[in-house]
Order: C-alpha cells, then structure tokens, then sequence
C-alpha cells in the first residue's frame, strides 16, 4: 500500500491519479499507432482520447458518489450523521470538496465505461465518423487502462478482496480501508497490527486488463469485420469483471440484491457467508453482455443479407 508515492515540497502526489494518467498515455500511444492501419487520422484519435479520459473520470466518479451516497452527503450537509455512521473517519465541519477528490480513490470503472461510450458516440456524430472502426481502435486502450487503474487501486488500498488463508493473500496496515472494515465487521480487534489476509483482487483485475488489452490487439490484426474487436470486449470483460467481483471484500461498490450461495463459496475458499450475488457492477454486467448479444445478432443477419 503506496497510497503517496513522494512530496513535491508540501504537496503529496498520489499514486492511483499517477497510474491513470500513466494508463491514459500508454492507451493513446497505443490508438494512434493503430490508427493509420485503419484508415483513421491520429488527430482525431488524439482529440477523441482527450474527450475520453474527461468523460469517463465524471462518469465514475458519479457512479461511485451514487453507490455511495452517504459517505457525500452527510459530510457535506449533516457532518454530526457522518460521524455518528463513521467514527473513524469523524471529520470537524462540514466537508463538500470531498465529493471532487478522486485521487484518494473513489471511481467505478463501469460508470467510466458509459460516460465515455456516450461522448464518443456525441464525438463522432458530431465528426461524421464511423463508430466501429473507431471503436475497435480504442477498445484495447480501456483495456489497458483498467489494468493501470487496478494498480493504482492496490497502491491506494481501495477495492480490497474477502479474507483468504491463500499463499498470496495480503494482510493491510493500520487505518487502511481494509482494517477499517474488517474492525467495523468484529472480524479484527481495534488494536490488531494489521488486517487479515485477503485476496488481492486488485492484481487480479489488473492482470486481466493487460491480458484482455493483448487479446484484443491481437484480435485487431485479424478481425473479419468492423466492430469485432469491441464487441469481443462488451462480452469478455463483464464476464470477467464479474467472476473477480466474487473474491472482493469491499461494501463500497454496493448490492442490488445479496444473495448467498454456500456451496459455491466452499468452492472458492471463501466464508460461507460471503454474499455472491448481485453486485451492482455484476447487474451492469449482464446488461452488457446481453447488448453484445443483441449486437452479434444484428451483424449477423446483416451480414446474412448481403
């Protein structure tokens, strides 16, 4: 846990916007260097690039204050509700700049997703730009971005996994996100050193993104058609992200429904009780999964016209 990685004077720079930004760079490196093979100006996907990161920052971030509203609104207008919910973050008055502080943590990669497909979609409406060729163009970037994303994740402590006696699992320090929870479930005593282990999904996450960002720039060579490549993303990604939404330990990313299965937590190595199901990540999920279908259904039969 790195949450600042080192001082400029007085001013602490912060690891997980540092890793975005590290993300971004490499993922437009990556678009403009595919561009030209697709018939596409590097200008407009450097333009479309810097549209993107703006979008899907206030697209998380929205989604992370809505999943998590109490922890934004009572500090701003009910301070005395926020510290009677939390005490250990007890805070002196009122505090409304915290909605803004992304850089501690605090983004919900799906809600990132949406806002970026939807000021792409504006973008190129507005450019008179084909959105598939477009599309798998910078499909491999999101991949590779979720990949930075997750590390900066386990650098802030953030989006941390369910205890597990794992060779690999990783016990938190002190005040960490994961030992505040843990004290807050009785699972730990308040004078413990540390957290119990748990599963560090965040590397679990971000190894998925770099090895789905490989899969889908190989698939880019290769695609049969137009939209293949972002297509085999709106699939492979929620059925990924939703198999890792399993070992993570975190309430922050909140429930639809909580529903238990035993049986598949024993299988796991979990706690038995440990809720499954339904996050609100894994219902964005399935709703993508079932758009990829729709979409592979219509380019099918189109392509069966012709």
């Amino acid at each position: 846990m790195q949450p600042v990685l080192f001082h400029l004077g007085e001013t602490p720079v912060h690891s997980y916007p540092v890793l975005i930004g590290l993300g971004f760079l490499l993922g437009l490196w990556l678009a403009v260097h595919a561009a030209p093979k697709a018939g596409i100006d590097r200008g407009v996907v450097t333009d479309l690039c810097w549209w993107l990161i703006l979008s899907g920052l206030v697209g998380s971030r929205i989604a992370f204050i809505i999943v998590n509203w109490d922890q934004y609104y009572y500090p701003c207008f009910d301070y005395a509700r926020f510290n009677a919910l939390y005490p250990n973050q007890a805070i002196d008055g009122p505090d409304c700049l915290r909605l803004f502080r992304f850089w501690t943590g605090g983004l919900v990669f799906l809600g990132g997703v949406i806002g970026a497909i939807a000021v792409m979609i504006w973008f190129l409406r507005r450019e008179k730009i084909a959105f598939w060729p477009m599309a798998d163009v910078i499909i491999p970037s999101l991949a590779l971005g979720q990949g930075f994303g997750r590390l900066g994740c386990f650098l802030a402590g953030c989006c941390f996994g369910q205890v597990s006696q794992a060779p690999w699992a990783i016990a938190w320090p002190r005040k960490s996100l994961c030992f505040l929870y843990q004290w807050r479930q009785g699972l730990i005593d308040a004078q413990a050193a540390q957290s119990l282990p748990v599963h560090p999904v965040q590397l679990y996450d971000a190894a998925f993104g770099f090895l789905l960002c490989a899969f889908l720039c190989w698939l880019r060579r290769r695609k049969r058609y137009d939209g293949q490549v972002f297509l085999s993303w709106l699939w492979l990604y929620p059925l990924g992200r939703s198999a890792i939404e399993l070992f993570r330990g975190d309430s922050d990313r909140g429930f639809l429904w909580q529903w238990t299965l035993p049986a598949l937590n024993r299988l796991l190595g979990l706690p038995e009780q440990t809720v499954n199901l339904l996050s609100t990540s894994q219902a964005l999920s399935l709703g993508m999964v079932a758009v990829a279908m729709v979409l592979f259904w219509r380019m099918k039969r189109r392509d069966q016209k012709r």
